[in-house]
């Protein structure tokens, strides 16, 4: 695939001739957003430098902001946010509604920062939710009056043209769908609050159960291969029934005191070619480093009489992204590390992550897990081995395949 300079558009490079079309297509669905994000990157750091420019000759004024009577806090708001957790969290903690929200009209993302408290995470990443649905309705009515016929369901002819709109049209209606599971992970069908901790326009999302603020006990569940906004709806499951069995484990904790999030805020791999690849793992790990150092940062010890125990849950590659978050310079907040069904976690041994003081990773694989078949070939050593320096647990054995042959039904049956 090559990139368009004209059209800033995925085309097929020279190597596709031949190729299957719906893969050639799959590809560049995956690929564009990613270039979207890049270049409007790019065009907003060009407009903020621009910007700055201007109010630096006088050429544009210097906005206001909101008023306030302490002249640190002043210019803290004239600053851009920071971008560690803790000191971002020191400073929100400082500020009153109308600043917040002015913060919020300024950057609609702002609800994704860490270190942001996860009620006022839920307030904004809600409202801009609600933005990123209507941008979306806007882009999917745009395309159906360029061909209604085609909207219709009436196939075009198999024209360059046709290709290019049935693109757009799947991926718009790809990420409409994953908006639509995204409210349906809000709706709270057990009664247990939810807080939409992170949202964009790009395949990202986080929602928690309880909140991770007041908690005791909380836990992230980072999904793995070919998870993505669409596939919400399980992922979540999930999580319930992880909050629920902390409960069972454990009669002295009551509801509010254990919250599970599922995090899906790093580029996932869509399909095991992808999956052989630690690329995604590298550059998704300082995403949920940040994640956990914001919960950290935000957590109030008091309401929740202490620190919380932190744990993330790793399935598949979720275990790989798990691992490149303590590696490489990042430091993963967490006191327990859980790699299930894990193909590798990137480090060769457990002692080579950078946790919380006194961490702990436990690994756990079926026993009819193909997964297994996996360890030690492009994502590292058997985090199950003896000698990685984790803690094995056991897990039901999942579905074996013809003579007692391995399954991908066992790698999705925890």
């Amino acid at each position: 695939m090559v990139v368009d300079p004209v059209s800033n558009t995925i085309e097929p490079g020279p190597g596709a001739t031949g190729a299957d079309p719906m893969e050639v297509m799959l590809k560049r669905m995956q690929l564009q957003p990613r270039l979207d994000a890049i270049l409007a990157d790019a065009v907003r750091a060009d407009q903020e430098l621009a910007r700055a420019i201007s109010m630096a000759t006088g050429a544009e004024p210097i906005p206001d902001t909101p008023h306030t009577n302490d002249p640190a806090l002043q210019d803290a708001l004239s600053r851009p946010m920071p971008e560690d957790p803790q000191q971002f969290n020191d400073l929100w903690e400082k500020l009153d509604q109308e600043e917040k929200d002015w913060l919020y009209e300024r950057d609609h993302s702002i609800g994704n920062h860490p270190g942001m408290p996860f009620v006022d995470k839920n307030r904004y990443n809600r409202m801009y939710l609600d933005e990123l649905q209507v941008a979306n309705q806007a882009e999917l009515d745009r395309l159906r009056a360029e061909h209604p016929d085609w909207a219709s369901g009436e196939s075009g002819a198999p024209s360059e043209e046709w290709q290019s709109w049935k693109a757009e049209w799947d991926a718009a209606n790809h990420t409409r769908h994953g908006y639509e599971e995204i409210d349906k992970a809000l709706a709270s069908p057990d009664g247990l609050p939810r807080y939409l901790a992170t949202i964009d326009d790009q395949g990202h999302a986080a929602v928690s159960i309880n909140n991770p603020d007041t908690a005791k006990r909380n836990a992230t569940f980072v999904p793995g291969t070919g998870q993505d906004l669409t596939r919400f709806e399980g992922s979540a499951d999930k999580s319930e029934q992880m909050l629920q069995a902390a409960l069972r484990a454990d009669p002295n904790l009551r509801v509010e005191d254990v919250s599970v999030t599922t995090w899906m805020g790093y580029d996932r791999p869509m399909n095991l070619w992808e999956a052989a690849s630690p690329d995604y793992a590298h550059g998704g790990g300082d995403d949920l480093a940040a994640f956990q150092a914001g919960m950290r940062a935000s957590h109030d010890d008091g309401a929740a009489a202490g620190p919380s125990v932190n744990t993330v849950i790793g399935h598949s590659y979720g275990s790989t992204l798990m691992g490149a978050a303590g590696l490489e310079g990042n430091h993963l907040d967490a006191n327990n590390l859980v790699a299930v069904g894990s193909p590798g976690i990137l480090a060769e041994n457990a002692s080579d992550l950078s946790l919380a003081p006194g961490a702990n990773l436990f690994a756990s694989r079926a026993e009819n897990d193909v997964i297994g078949i996996a360890t030690y070939a492009t994502l590292g050593p058997d985090p199950m081995a003896r000698q990685f320096g984790g803690i094995p647990f056991e897990a039901a054995p999942g579905a074996a395949g013809p003579l007692g042959l391995p399954t991908v039904d066992a790698h999705s049956s925890y």
